[in-house]
């Protein structure tokens, strides 16, 4: 059901799902490159041949690069998002206090932001 929201709801909602979509990236990217270290090292430790489970260790490699790729795709969809949100002059941060990003175009000195920016 469609249910009509507010811009600054909505935009808080979306934005909300961006990040924890990002951090699910994330945390996958994480969780394949150990697995792919663990393979790598455990391959080693076992007493393996070096062809042992190539082709499964080259598939994940794989999997892992279009992993980030589609990291980076998001990442971009996040700064579309952002820009379009504060060229409408919405509040894409009710659902996520504290939440707060450098202007665009800062690039040179990023400086940390959500829970980061509090460490």
């Amino acid at each position: 059901m469609n249910i009509a929201r507010k811009p600054d709801e909505f935009a808080s909602t979306v934005a909300l799902d961006l990040r924890e979509t990002e951090h699910l990236i994330d945390a996958a990217g994480a969780r394949l490159a150990d697995m792919i270290s663990h393979a790598l090292t455990g391959r080693m430790d076992a007493g393996l041949a070096a062809g042992a489970g190539h082709r499964a260790f080259s598939a994940a490699a794989k999997a892992l690069h279009t992993l980030t790729e589609a990291r980076g795709e998001l990442v971009e969809a996040h700064n579309h998002a952002l820009r379009d949100a504060r060229r409408m002059g919405l509040n894409h941060a009710l659902l996520i206090p504290g939440e707060s990003k450098p202007q665009d175009g800062d690039v040179n000195n990023p400086k940390p932001t959500g829970r980061l920016a509090v460490v």
